[in-house]
């Protein structure tokens, strides 16, 4: 029925399949559309066939991310605001899309940490958001902390850690450079694209081994700076990097690998 829909949509906007999914992300019973060019000069009208086509609660255009909150820049396009719920591999996300983002294109780095991490491990999640990576991961490890400097996005956070029933997940609110503890984790997590600006702090937090998973964006297809850069680093010793998705057509969203061994 979907792909009937996205079809007829595709059709009498005059792109391709390809092209709406390029530019299209259904969160509930939400859809987020990427606000370019070629939908701007027809946002309202597009906005209205997509909610009829795909019996949606609201359709959203998104322009991107602000400031270091992360708060999205979106406009309702058609339908009424509310919060969604995002299912996800059994965990459920609440949110409002006005308020925090989400992205469905980390979801192969979602299935993977949680796939790396031990039960003994005490992990921490400098950036939180609404419990992306923090909600999971708390199932299969010790314990949890989950950092989050955006009230929105925290207030969500609680949220999802009390309709999962996620008990091993201790939410901090405030500045993940400030956490008062040192040498605590296991694994730390690093969500963001101004992680490497936090980087000595995370070391900090780090027992004297660990693992440090930063995200980054890096041009496509050469990674070798971030190789450099982490790999010389008195404290690592071994760097992996990796695709989580595209960004740009000139670059790649990615995570650093880091084993760390303070001396």
């Amino acid at each position: 029925m979907r792909n009937d829909a996205i079809s007829v949509v595709s059709r009498q906007l005059g792109i391709s399949k390809a092209e709406f999914h390029q530019n299209y992300e259904s969160i509930g019973r939400a859809m987020i559309i990427r606000r370019d060019d070629m939908f701007v000069k027809e946002e309202g009208y597009f906005g209205r066939l997509m909610l009829s086509s795909f019996k949606l609660w609201a359709v959203y255009g998104y322009a991107g991310i602000r400031d270091y909150r992360r708060i999205p820049d979106i406009k309702l396009l058609s339908g009424i605001h509310t919060e969604v719920v995002q299912k996800e591999d059994g965990i459920l996300y609440k949110m409002d899309p006005e308020k925090v983002m989400f992205s469905k294109g980390n979801k192969r780095e979602r299935h993977i940490l949680t796939e790396t991490v031990h039960r003994d491990e005490t992990v921490l999640d400098m950036f939180a958001g609404i419990g992306y990576f923090s909600i999971p991961i708390s199932f299969k490890v010790k314990r949890i902390y989950s950092c989050e400097i955006n009230p929105d996005s925290f207030h969500y956070l609680l949220i999802n850690k009390r309709i999962n029933g996620a008990r091993n997940l201790v939410a901090m609110l405030g500045n993940s450079s400030s956490i008062p503890m040192k040498g605590f984790s296991d694994r730390i997590i690093m969500g963001h694209f101004d992680s490497h600006k936090y980087l000595e702090k995370a070391l900090l937090y780090l027992k004297k081994e660990g693992k440090i998973h930063l995200h980054s964006l890096a041009t496509r297809g050469d990674y070798s700076s971030l190789y450099e850069k982490y790999g010389k680093h008195e404290y690592v010793e071994g760097v992996k990097v990796r695709k989580v998705k595209s960004y740009s057509p000139s670059h790649d969203h990615v995570v650093v690998d880091m084993d760390v061994k303070k001396h």
